[in-house]
């Protein structure tokens, strides 16, 4: 596994639970952010663009 693919797997991963949490603790609607993100990785396998992944690209070299 790639530098950059474990940092777009841990942003992801931070997006997604602290939404959950934001969620839980807080507000139901912050469990949208966990629903957009989810739809970002499902149009990524049709597209094959990611907005996180092009990002860390941009930013980290391996």
């Amino acid at each position: 596994m790639t530098k950059k693919t474990k940092i777009h797997d841990g942003i992801i991963g931070v997006l997604v639970l602290s939404s959950v949490i934001a969620g839980w603790k807080f507000d139901p609607w912050c469990l949208s952010l966990a629903g957009a993100v989810g739809a970002i990785m499902i149009s990524s396998v049709f597209t094959g663009f990611c907005p996180i992944h092009y990002a860390v690209g941009k930013l980290v070299t391996d």
